[in-house]
């Protein structure tokens, strides 16, 4: 929908549920010289300002990337005492409630969790929160292609102006600048139209509003549709968790798995919940969200069950709540 606009909800726990996941698997397709793809359909603004009054006014931000960042910063005053009783002991007994030990142990289980919170840490500071786009852009590098479409007229001269800036600060710095290419267009018609890419190794994130019910039909079209074009891309989904949309997530993701009808695992379902969904009401009763992958990269579904225990416990409101499941 043309009315939705991200600015009043970036950074929240959707955010990065959908962000550190997409940069874990950036992560796994940088770890071969091939180049890759990556296409994202509702590409948003690029960048968005935590310090602007559509952020103030729902302060999601606070309970999301605020959250996280302050955990994460307690990282270096405790990292050395915690090393320190690990070589004592190798099995040291240490109160997981408390949040120095999860915010050491989200960072620690992962290169690539690091990676993603230094990429937050650089932009909170400035009072910034970076979109898919953007994250993705800076997982680029020579001969690797970016495609993003965004409809909204608004958000799409925002994105042009993220990338005219990333351009100039990458040239500044001396550091490689992959260009996107930007449209205009549908995301769902745009994607039909664009598959299979040039290059055939990537990924495609799909991260429509989903205020309108329709989306939910869309995504298990459009998916269904480009997974038989292109079997080999990986498709990433990200979905709300809002109790009176059950039905429609249940049966966008059964359509999606039946087009893609593996006799092995090929799909993987993440959810987070960090609120309790009876005590949620009304239309706009986001609990949680998921992220729902085909093709997902080897080992990614070993690497969400290590994370999001701790995450779900920092991000957590009136649940923490989360799984991870093979389809």
């Amino acid at each position: 929908m043309l009315s939705y606009i991200h600015a009043y909800h970036a950074g929240n726990h959707a955010d990065i549920l959908k962000h550190l996941t997409l940069s874990l698997i950036l992560e796994h397709l940088c770890k071969k010289e091939k180049p890759f793809t990556v296409i994202d359909t509702h590409a948003g603004s690029g960048i968005y300002y935590l310090d602007d009054s559509r952020a103030l006014k729902t302060e999601e931000a606070k309970s999301g990337v605020a959250r996280l960042i302050n955990f994460s910063q307690s990282i270096g005053d405790h990292r050395e005492s915690f090393e320190s009783e690990t070589e004592r002991n190798s099995k040291p007994q240490i109160n997981t409630d408390s949040t120095d030990y999860k915010s050491f142990n989200l960072c620690s289980s992962l290169k690539s969790v690091n990676n993603f919170l230094e990429i937050l840490h650089s932009f909170y500071a400035l009072s910034e929160y970076p979109g898919s786009p953007l994250i993705e852009n800076m997982f680029l590098r020579e001969g690797d292609e970016q495609i993003l479409c965004e409809l909204h007229p608004t958000a799409f001269e925002e994105l042009k102006n993220c990338f005219y800036n990333r351009r100039k600060e990458c040239k500044a710095e001396g550091k490689i600048f992959v260009e996107p290419a930007i449209h205009k267009r549908d995301g769902y018609e745009f994607l039909k139209a664009v598959t299979p890419p040039k290059i055939k190794r990537g990924l495609c994130v799909v991260d429509p509003s989903f205020e309108d019910a329709s989306d939910f039909e869309k995504c298990g079209e459009v998916i269904s549709a480009v997974h038989k074009k292109w079997s080999a891309g990986i498709i990433a989904l990200w979905y709300p968790l809002v109790a009176h949309r059950s039905a429609e997530i249940s049966m966008m993701k059964e359509r999606i798995a039946a087009s893609v009808g593996a006799t092995e695992p090929k799909i993987l379902d993440i959810q987070m919940e960090i609120k309790r969904k009876e005590d949620m009401t009304g239309l706009a009763a986001l609990y949680g969200s998921g992220m729902f992958i085909v093709n997902f990269p080897y080992q990614l579904d070993e690497e969400m069950k290590s994370i999001l225990p701790e995450l779900s416990k920092i991000l957590g409101d009136t649940a923490n709540e989360w799984s991870v499941e093979l389809r």
